[in-house]
């Protein structure tokens, strides 16, 4: 597969930079039995010219190419490609749910293998459009490399939901025993935002597709997954609606939350119980209800853990094992993973995920003063 980047002339011939066309995204569908092989180019002069106020909105080119493989959908982009292609540059992977059903491994072993490809690009996977989603502009007519497209963790920082991946990242996890890959999907969202009352279409993390061992397991909502913030690592802020998201009387953020998954063994079966400290702050209040600190406290460990084993039990109608516990037994636990995963699907069940523990420690209201918070019932 060495061939997909390849075009005619020495590889190590010198170019002038403006004879180059620099491929930032790739992107990656299945319909109608074809690949379908996306290219995204950006206009670098308008991404350069920072400080012109009188600056154009930046001009976006995706091609796109159809082929058997997916070598094949690129080698019919060349053909109309006015320049050589330098991939040095792709730093995002879209790829659509059919063609993660297909196998991700068709497409990612030819990236392994040219010396031109940085195995550093953020990898996303999507239910739409995929020439949509690499058509969609950032804000003041910037291009898509100030979007989540390209740079997903300032969002990330912000509102952590789904933990953004790269590409050797995933390559490695697709390798471990008994271990479920989570990869963002992206969506394009018309109804948000809007320029001079016109709409104004934008990227957004609406899901994630799940692999074990690079066979494609399901997707699930961003809705649906609302527990998976509060187990994964790397998650910096987060944000909860107490008593419930339907009535919230306050509305608390936590940072930097941490968790451990046990393993106990239970009738001769494994089980796990999740211990989680964080720190949290109120953001808003709505009514004077959990005025005090123990009440509030105890409804937001509850509000998590309900959000905990709603996202497992979301996973485990489709046989996903969203939170990894079965790649946890195989790490410290070998011979009880042994024993277990020689039958499929043998692992997940609804008692799993025994006990909850969460310490939840609400210092202030965000604002150095905590007047509507009292420090007892």
């Amino acid at each position: 597969m060495f061939g997909l980047f390849v075009d005619t002339g020495c590889a190590t011939d010198v170019k002038d930079i403006d004879k180059l066309n620099y491929a930032s995204t790739i992107g990656v569908d299945y319909k109608d039995g074809k690949y379908h092989g996306y290219i995204q180019f950006n206009d670098f002069q308008t991404v350069a010219k920072t400080n012109d106020t009188q600056r154009s909105p930046a001009k976006i080119w995706v091609g796109e190419g159809i082929g058997d493989s997916f070598e094949e959908s690129l080698f019919d982009l060349y053909r109309s490609a006015q320049e050589r292609i330098y991939w040095g540059h792709v730093t995002a992977i879209v790829i659509s749910e059919a063609a993660f059903k297909q196998g991700i491994r068709n497409i990612y072993d030819s990236f392994v293998r040219y010396y031109e490809f940085r195995l550093t690009p953020w990898v996303y996977g999507t239910r739409g459009s995929v020439k949509d989603i690499l058509s969609t502009g950032g804000f003041f007519g910037q291009s898509p490399l100030s979007t989540i497209l390209h740079e997903p963790t300032g969002n990330y920082s912000q509102t952590s939901y789904i933990k953004p991946i790269k590409l050797h990242k995933l390559i490695g996890q697709m390798n471990e025993n008994g271990f479920t890959s989570c990869i963002p999907t992206l969506a394009v969202n018309k109804k948000n935002w809007t320029v001079q009352q016109n709409k104004e279409p934008k990227l957004m993390i609406d899901g994630a597709i799940f692999l074990k061992n690079e066979v494609y397991k399901s997707f699930i909502p961003l809705e649906g997954l609302t527990g998976l913030r509060w187990i994964q690592s790397g998650t910096v802020r987060a944000g909860v609606s107490v008593p419930d998201k339907t009535e919230p009387a306050v509305q608390i953020v936590v940072d930097n939350p941490k968790t451990k998954v046990k393993m106990v063994k239970i009738d001769d079966r494994p089980q796990f119980n999740i211990d989680m400290n964080a720190t949290g702050y109120v953001v808003s209040r709505t009514n004077n209800n959990l005025l005090g600190i123990q009440q509030l406290t105890q409804k937001s460990t509850e509000r998590i853990e309900k959000e905990i084993r709603k996202s497992f039990m979301e996973g485990l109608k489709r046989n996903t094992d969203i939170y990894n516990l079965e790649h946890e037994l195989f790490r410290y636990h070998y011979q009880e993973w042994k024993s277990i995963s020689q039958v499929e699907g043998t692992l997940l069940n609804e008692n799993e995920i025994r006990n909850v523990h969460i310490d939840l420690n609400i210092k202030h209201t965000s604002n150095g003063k905590n007047s509507t918070i009292h420090k007892s019932n």
